[in-house]
């Protein structure tokens, strides 16, 4: 599977009537990056992924 094919799909969820929780991967959000920020009812957060690999989400 390509990547386009991956994110394609990552979004589907996004769009989705489905009341489920949705699921998007860490690499889709992140790409090639180790951190990215995301604004939330006006407050910016952090998520980075660690040294180990663990992600981390701050405000």
């Amino acid at each position: 599977m390509n990547e386009n094919k991956t994110v394609e799909d990552d979004l589907k969820c996004f769009r989705s009537a489905d009341p489920l929780p949705k699921t998007i991967s860490s690499e889709t959000l992140l790409g090639q990056g180790r951190q990215m920020f995301i604004t939330h009812d006006g407050q910016m957060y952090q998520l980075r992924i660690t040294k180990l690999g663990k992600l981390i989400l701050t405000k």
